[in-house]
């Protein structure tokens, strides 16, 4: 499956809303349930790392293989105060739908190399 569409299944659309985070600040709590992973090709030849709430099923982080040892990208959404995180970039500008304004003020990477 194309990179593209991989994204588009996981977020549930043609975009998603990620907060990057150290991996030194990322933590389960310890009354969490472990979570769910999924590892798999993410249509460029690069590893796509992901984890899901094993009760609900939601995704919680997606991580590449070039990034796992230093940071995790958290759905947004998924925090108790997504609001306080305002955007500091797009990434994927060239593939944005027609429909899609850009968001101004924030720095618009056209794609990632992986």
């Amino acid at each position: 499956m194309p990179a593209r569409h991989s994204a588009i299944k996981f977020f549930g659309g043609a975009f998603g809303l990620t907060t990057k985070v150290p991996v030194s600040a990322f933590a389960y709590t310890s009354d969490s349930k472990k979570p769910t992973i999924h590892e798999a090709d993410n249509g460029s030849g690069s590893m796509l790392h992901r984890e899901f709430c094993p009760t609900c099923g939601s995704g919680i982080l997606e991580v590449g293989e070039g990034a796992m040892n230093d940071f995790r990208y958290i759905m947004t959404g998924t925090l108790e105060h997504p609001g306080d995180l305002p955007p500091k970039g797009e990434f994927w500008c060239r593939r944005r739908e027609k429909w899609m304004p850009e968001v101004p003020g924030i720095f618009h990477k056209q794609e990632v190399k992986e």
